[in-house]
């Protein structure tokens, strides 16, 4: 890894947890508001899902971050504004997680949060469901292929991988819009989802000017 890509990712590392600590701070900062509402208790729901969507976008910013300057114009300009606007969630979720004092990452599967609120339980696990991964996720061996790859091909397979990615997504974004316990969670969540069907409709639009065709919708853990 050459010194300036290392910078880069120590400067995007520090950058986020910025983000997440000027996300804690305005939050506060509404507990301090004329009307002195406080800010609602994080359920189960509200922190499962900051900690997931985290990792989530995560691997959408490190896929857009793969293609720059290898792909067509077109698909440049979404990739970069899903890398902005993925990278600014981020840390908002960070910022809330800080201010609730819950862990950045979760102790235990991903999605338990999404079982759990729908039981009405603590949400034990199957242990079949040990290795249960986030719908829509790539494979290391599907992202190392995007780095490999040049011209329409680029263009296609990331198409390909990020409208898959954003239809994962759009499962937990939908049920933290619908359960979570803090209105703010549940407001970015609505966001999230219309910005995600919005963008897929645009990636498929683009995919399908290429004459490809989208890989299989993801299954959803549930």
């Amino acid at each position: 890894m050459s010194r300036r890509h290392l910078a880069g990712r120590v400067l995007s590392a520090a950058g986020l947890m910025v983000i997440g600590a000027v996300a804690a701070m305005l939050l506060l900062g509404a507990g301090r508001a004329a009307d002195r509402a406080p800010i609602p208790a994080a359920g189960p729901v509200d922190v499962g899902f900051s900690q997931d969507m985290i990792a989530h976008h995560q691997q959408a910013v490190t896929m857009a971050q793969t293609v720059r300057g290898r792909v067509s114009p077109p698909v440049a300009q979404l990739a970069s504004s899903i890398e902005l606007n993925q990278t600014r969630e981020i840390g908002q979720l960070q910022g809330w997680l800080m201010l609730w004092n819950a862990p950045q990452v979760p102790s235990g599967p991903p999605m338990t949060w999404m079982a759990a609120d729908r039981a009405g339980h603590s949400g034990h696990r199957r242990a079949t469901d040990a290795d249960v991964v986030m719908p829509g996720m790539a494979s290391q061996q599907e992202v190392n292929r995007l780095g490999e790859l040049t011209g329409e091909d680029a263009d296609a397979w990331f198409l390909q991988l990020m409208i898959r990615h954003h239809q994962g997504g759009l499962a937990m974004t939908t049920a933290a819009a619908r359960d979570a316990t803090s209105p703010q969670v549940r407001a970015l969540a609505t966001l999230m989802t219309t910005e995600q069907h919005k963008e897929v409709a645009t990636m498929a639009g683009l995919l399908d000017a290429l004459g490809r065709r989208p890989l299989p919708a993801p299954t959803s853990h549930r």
